[in-house]
């Protein structure tokens, strides 16, 4: 646990002593506002677990519209093609109406012929009700249908109203929460210059993530180098390199409790493993999810990485500790930096919008260990036990 008296005398001291790059906060209350970073850090966990439990809400709508929209179609399509036999049957009805079975058949006729008429009407006509209503009972299930559907329609608009409200709180409390890191971090180098040279200097995966931890490893040792040197001798020598970061979470769990306790980083449908994947691409999990949905981080951890890398598009790492990593591939954008602190359940990102070619939708995550793909599915929270985990987050 950080000590904030020497957070705040290091941040007094970065004006006269920081390089270029590490430039001093401009808040002229560091211990203030680091105790509202991590009230706003809070308020967006909260916000980002409504908008998670909305947006599966409107997921689960999209596709019951869609699943009933494909029923009525295929029901009505049935009968547009039975159109001829309908006209059929109802023609035929109709006659029966007017010339009921059971009326005596015209004296001209031959007896025999007449007894073989009435057996022959007799054994048609309970056909001929099923037949119709079985037809009745099509057009009932079909009006049903379209009642429904109408229904889910305005569910649906009603749900996606109440994520927009909620996103939109969501976006304010994450720019208060950005406007704060950047007011107390000390770190103001140009993070993204750095991922992008990174990203195209990794072979792979497991070497980006070596080069990423690397990096932030230097920064932070030029920090803390800097950092002892703008203090007393004696203070000096006990200072580490939490001391001068006041955007360090008051709390960070150890990643021995993340196993069943990791959040779902998005809400989402899991997609089924490809049988023809690589063991390495196997670990690997695909989740579905709707245009523009939240990401947030599985487990309390540093993001280490926050760019573009070969055909994953725009990805985050984040360190965990204990070797561990997790990589949240498929954004849109991400709502991070590298070297920011964050809490399970905290927004890192935004998956692409409807309109943003080239999206699939596709969410993936890995868990990694000492740079090696690990299954995920051991370290994740059941959903229910995952919404439970986000709102004690937010309390």
């Amino acid at each position: 646990m950080r000590t904030r008296t020497l957070a705040g005398v290091t941040l007094g001291l970065w004006l006269a002593v920081a390089p270029a790059g590490l430039a001093a906060p401009r808040s002229s209350e560091p211990p203030a506002a680091a105790g509202e970073l991590d009230r706003v850090r809070q308020e967006t966990i909260t916000l980002a677990g409504t908008v998670q439990r909305q947006e599966s809400a409107v997921g689960a709508l999209d596709h019951e519209l869609h699943l009933l929209g494909r029923e009525a179609a295929g029901r009505q399509r049935g009968l547009d093609e039975s159109r001829i036999e309908q006209e059929q049957l109802l023609g035929t009805l109709a006659h029966l109406a007017r010339h009921p079975p059971d009326e005596a058949s015209p004296s001209a006729q031959p007896p025999a012929d007449r007894i073989r008429s009435h057996i022959l009407l007799q054994a048609a006509v309970p056909a001929l009700r099923d037949e119709a209503r079985a037809l009745a009972n099509e057009l009932d299930r079909v009006a049903a249908l379209r009642a429904r559907i109408a229904a889910t329609q305005g569910e649906l608009a009603a749900a996606r109203d109440a994520l927009a409200g909620s996103r939109e709180q969501l976006a304010q409390a994450m720019a208060r929460r950005t406007e704060l890191v950047h007011q107390l971090s000390a770190d103001n180098s140009d993070g993204e210059g750095s991922a992008a040279k990174l990203g195209r200097a990794a072979g792979d995966l497991g070497e980006l993530i070596k080069r990423a931890d690397a990096e932030t490893d230097r920064r932070d040792k030029a920090l803390l180098a800097h950092t002892r040197a703008a203090l007393a001798k004696e203070k000096a020598k006990g200072s580490t390199m939490t001391d001068g970061d006041p955007t360090r979470p008051q709390e960070l769990r150890s990643f021995a409790a993340a196993q069943g306790a990791m959040l779902s980083p998005v809400s989402g449908a899991i997609l089924p493993a490809d049988p023809e994947q690589s063991a390495t691409a196997s670990h690997r999990l695909g989740l579905r999810t709707i245009p523009a949905a939240m990401v947030v981080a599985p487990f309390d951890g540093r993001v280490v990485y926050a760019g573009p890398f070969r055909t994953d598009g725009a990805i985050l790492i984040i360190r965990h500790g204990d070797g561990y990593h997790s990589l949240l591939a498929g954004l849109g954008r991400a709502e991070v930096s590298v070297g920011q602190w964050v809490l399970a359940g905290e927004p890192v990102g935004v998956m692409p919008d409807a309109a943003e070619r080239g999206s699939d939708g596709v969410f993936y995550f890995e868990l990694r260990r000492d740079g090696r793909p690990v299954d995920p599915q051991p370290w994740l929270a059941k959903r229910d036990e995952a919404t439970e985990r986000g709102d004690k987050l937010g309390d």
